[in-house]
């Protein structure tokens, strides 16, 4: 048995309602049972790689009067059946020699495993000030281990009436800007509960973890359906693809800190605009959430992501500055006087060296997160076209600004890009033909 295959717990993961009902009862301190019209109904398709996540409706059944138990909860467990339906409807030509993606499936299934215990942890170190910040109350936490290698899960809040932001969908420039608020007080409140010490954090190489996953030509080949959907962003993707053997297995955005001689920040590491939950009704940020890659660095990692994913190319190039400046203004504010990790002169550089290797991590990514959510039967070609459009537009602009900021880098003091033991996956690449 492993994470790839569909198993029979809840959402066809290894996680039983046994098990879920017994860590809910030790949590809460209740014997109270969930109940047998309880329910669950899938939540995150399309939305990620490395999770199912299930929203659970309790039916209590031996509650005491003054028991106040919650109605509905999120439950996340470690899956590869998201990333294994993404696979399904990539494009029969992008498709790799079945030897090939057995071996990419067992590197995916130890990310998965360390990526979720990672989150495990980051949600013990965020109950230290989860009532002052956009996270949501974490009810229990389930790791893997030599005894648990197949069921872990994660039990929170459920944030009635509040949407995600997919990468076909654009966050507007206000809400935006609340998110940079939020994130310089989260990274200030993480300095102040003392976030160095956590060195589990400082051992988290999530880049290099991630590039584990492909070979280089495979990670060429993800930009293949871009050109494919859009003849005119044939010259900004060949310019990167150009840069591929440069920044394949880049691990910057976790070692810049160190080598530039700042203190790091808390950095969630995969902070797109779908791990953003938004009020329905007031259009306000209520939550920042999926802590999988969480680790050390430095603040500008996690708006580059929620800049690269949720605006438009206009709107991120457009105010950058001001949304820089938002996050240092919380972070200054939250920090009462105590020292910053840094200066606002070094987190503009701190910025532009980032740039590219951010938006290497996220742009081939986004087209596979796109295509996965063409499957659904009740879209409209005009539908499609106008989902296409924006993803274009964002992905266009990313692969443009690669290039911009990787000459703009090049007359800047150079730092180590890779780790010392980094060697590209040697597994050959056979692509699939009709």
């Amino acid at each position: 048995m492993n994470l790839q295959t569909a198993a029979e717990g809840i959402l066809e993961t290894h996680v039983t309602w046994e098990e879920v009902e017994k860590n809910l009862q030790e949590a809460l301190n209740t014997t109270a049972r969930l109940g047998k019209n309880k329910s669950v109904v899938h939540v995150g398709e399309g939305n990620g790689f490395l999770s199912r996540i299930g929203l659970v409706t309790c039916d209590w059944e031996g509650t005491n009067n003054n028991e106040k138990l919650p109605k509905q909860f999120a439950l996340k467990m470690a899956s590869c059946m998201a990333a294994k339906k993404m696979e399904e409807v990539t494009p029969e030509q992008m498709r790799l020699d079945a030897e090939v993606m057995k071996q990419m499936w067992e590197f995916m299934e130890i990310f998965i495993k360390d990526a979720h215990n990672a989150e495990v942890k980051a949600y013990n170190f965020l109950r230290k000030f989860e009532d002052s910040v956009a996270v949501p109350h974490c009810y229990f936490t389930v790791p893997f281990s030599e005894e648990n290698k197949l069921a872990g899960s994660i039990a929170l809040d459920y944030l009635d009436n509040t949407r995600i932001s997919h990468v076909y969908q654009t966050l507007s420039v206000a809400q935006v800007k609340q998110i940079a608020h939020e994130l310089g007080k989260m990274q200030a409140l993480s300095i102040l509960n003392e976030v160095e010490k956590e060195e589990w954090l400082g051992e988290r190489d999530v880049y290099t973890a991630f590039w584990k996953n492909f070979t280089p030509e495979v990670f060429t080949q993800m930009f293949g359906p871009l050109k494919d959907m859009d003849a005119s962003t044939a010259e900004s993707v060949d310019a990167v693809i150009e840069l591929t053997p440069t920044y394949f297995g880049s691990n910057l955005a976790i070692t810049l800190h160190k080598q530039y001689g700042v203190r790091p920040v808390l950095v969630n590491g995969d902070l797109w605009s779908a791990n953003v939950l938004v009020d329905k009704e007031t259009e306000q940020i209520r939550a920042l959430i999926d802590w999988q890659l969480v680790h050390h660095g430095t603040g500008v990692e996690d708006l580059l992501r929620i800049a690269f994913s949720g605006m438009s190319s206009v709107d991120r190039r457009g105010h950058m500055d001001e949304l820089l400046e938002t996050l240092y203004d919380s972070m200054e504010e939250t920090l009462q006087g105590a020292p910053a990790p840094y200066t606002r002169e070094q987190m503009r550089d701190l910025y532009e060296l980032v740039l590219p290797h951010a938006g290497f991590f996220f742009a081939p990514v986004a087209i596979p997160l796109f295509m996965s959510t063409l499957s659904d039967t009740n879209l409209t070609e005009e539908e499609k076209e106008r989902r296409k459009t924006i993803v274009l537009d964002k992905v266009r602009g990313i692969c443009e600004d690669i290039v911009i900021f990787h000459k703009k880098n090049e007359s800047k003091r150079k730092f180590e890009w890779k780790a010392p033991d980094f060697v590209p996956n040697e597994i050959k690449v056979a692509p699939k033909v009709e």
